[in-house]
């Protein structure tokens, strides 16, 4: 839920104040047992707080102390049970027990976390950090980080090509979901017709992210295996792609679904059965090699 809430949040807005100020009111809001969310960026001196729900926090985060600089100097994600047990804790609220950080990544760059507090000892589990690192990726992915903002440290290129993999399988969540409210929305043509420009959003930024990233890396693979993968799974999108452009180009005009309901039901089922063919074999087969190869 949270993931579609983000993806409609974000959607349609680019500036990254505004973006990073609904996506921290939104994760404080809707996350139970959570006492403060938000981010925090680099400077010369260490972490600026940046926009969060909750209580006033420390403005400032010296380099080396606390969860926050542990998960941005390390780029990874930081769960900690009891944050009075945590070396060099730095005490924003007495009342916060325990914390998750997640670093902001992109292009093998870090640039900055989002911290959540929870008043409950324990609070975060594994699956916790792998939803959070999802929702952040989206609003990495949806939202241009300023100059400002840009990191003091290079993260490793098998780290930037990880997330490549997961903002893949993140648009294949993305995708799942408009797939099936726009399977039911047929009978609304003003709302069908949002949805698919919507899908046409994810699809071309998904497919943009293969052709640039993921097949190019796979290519140039010394594994023949994968290689052939990627180069079958190439071939089989362009007939993917071909078959969205020539729906898009039928039906997205004003009033195109509105009149032959029907007809357009009926050809956006049959692609939609191409297309959660296609992410369950690429979730199942393609990434689950990517990821043996980048271990």
């Amino acid at each position: 839920m949270l993931e579609r809430q983000v993806a409609s949040l974000l959607e349609d807005e680019r500036d990254f104040i505004a973006n990073a100020a609904n996506f921290s009111a939104l994760v404080y809001t809707m996350l139970p047992l959570v006492n403060w969310a938000g981010f925090y960026f680099p400077d010369e001196d260490g972490l600026v707080l940046g926009p969060f729900g909750g209580k006033p926090a420390c403005t400032r985060l010296p380099k080396g102390k606390g969860v926050c600089n542990r998960s941005f100097e390390h780029a990874e994600s930081v769960i900690v049970e009891d944050v009075n047990a945590f070396p060099g804790h730095i005490a924003c609220d007495s009342a916060s027990r325990s914390e998750l950080v997640v670093p902001l990544l992109s292009g093998g760059l870090v640039y900055g976390v989002f911290d959540i507090d929870s008043p409950v000892p324990g609070r975060f589990t594994e699956a916790d950090r792998r939803g959070v690192e999802r929702l952040v990726a989206q609003f990495m992915k949806a939202t241009p980080v300023p100059e400002r903002y840009g990191s003091v440290r290079k993260s490793g290129s098998r780290i930037n090509e990880r997330i490549d993999v997961q903002t893949c399988r993140d648009h294949h969540v993305v995708l799942r979901y408009l797939a099936e409210d726009l399977g039911n929305a047929a009978p609304r043509p003003k709302v069908a017709q949002a949805l698919l420009a919507r899908v046409r959003t994810v699809l071309v930024r998904h497919l943009k992210l293969e052709d640039d990233c993921l097949y190019p890396r796979l290519q140039n693979s010394s594994n023949e295996i994968l290689r052939g993968k990627a180069e079958r799974y190439r071939t089989e999108m362009g007939g993917l792609r071909r078959q969205f452009s020539e729906l898009w180009n039928r039906w997205s005009a004003d009033g195109a679904i509105a009149a032959d309901v029907a007809g357009f039901h009926q050809e956006w089922l049959s692609f939609q059965t191409a297309l959660l063919a296609r992410i369950d074999s690429e979730d199942s087969d393609l990434y689950v090699a990517v990821d043996a190869e980048l271990a």
